[in-house]
C-alpha cells in the first residue's frame, strides 16, 4: 500500500475505535489504577507516534517496526480496535523496507490515537 491508497483510509470514522468489552474488561480488572494506566498509555502512545515520525524521515525500519509493535501490543490491551489494526499494517510495511512510503499512514496512526483518547476521556467523564 503506497500513500495514494493510504489516502483513502484517511479519516475512516465507520471502525470502531474501542472495543467496548475489552475496554470494560480492562477496567474492571484494574479498578483505581486504571485511570493511571489510560494516562500512561497516552503519554507513552504519544511519544511512540513521534518515534514513527523520525523513523519515517531516516527510512529505519527496523525501529518503525519495533515501535509499531510496542504500539500495537499497548493498544491491543486497552481494546483500542483502530491503533491495532493501522499498526499492524504498519509493522508489515517495515517488514517490507517500505516505511519511507508511509507518511499517511503514520498520520493516520496519529489520528487514531487522537480519536481514542476523546472517546477514552468522555467513557471516564474527562
Amino acid at each position: 500500500m503506497d500513500d495514494t491508497t493510504n489516502n483513502n483510509m484517511l479519516g475512516q470514522t465507520d471502525e470502531e475505535i474501542i472495543n467496548h468489552e475489552q475496554f470494560e474488561d480492562m477496567r474492571d480488572l484494574l479498578e483505581e489504577d486504571f485511570v493511571d494506566l489510560i494516562q500512561v498509555y497516552f503519554a507513552d502512545s504519544k511519544q511512540r507516534v513521534a518515534a514513527l515520525r523520525i523513523a519515517h524521515q531516516k527510512d529505519d525500519n527496523a525501529n518503525g517496526f519495533e515501535t509499531a509493535h510496542a504500539l500495537k501490543g499497548a493498544s491491543a490491551n486497552l481494546g483500542t480496535t483502530q491503533l491495532v489494526r493501522l499498526s499492524s499494517h504498519l509493522q508489515e510495511y517495515c517488514r517490507e523496507r517500505r516505511i519511507n512510503e508511509q507518511a499517511v499512514l503514520i498520520e493516520e496512526i496519529a489520528i487514531a490515537l487522537h480519536r481514542a483518547e476523546q472517546e477514552i476521556n468522555q467513557r471516564l467523564g474527562q
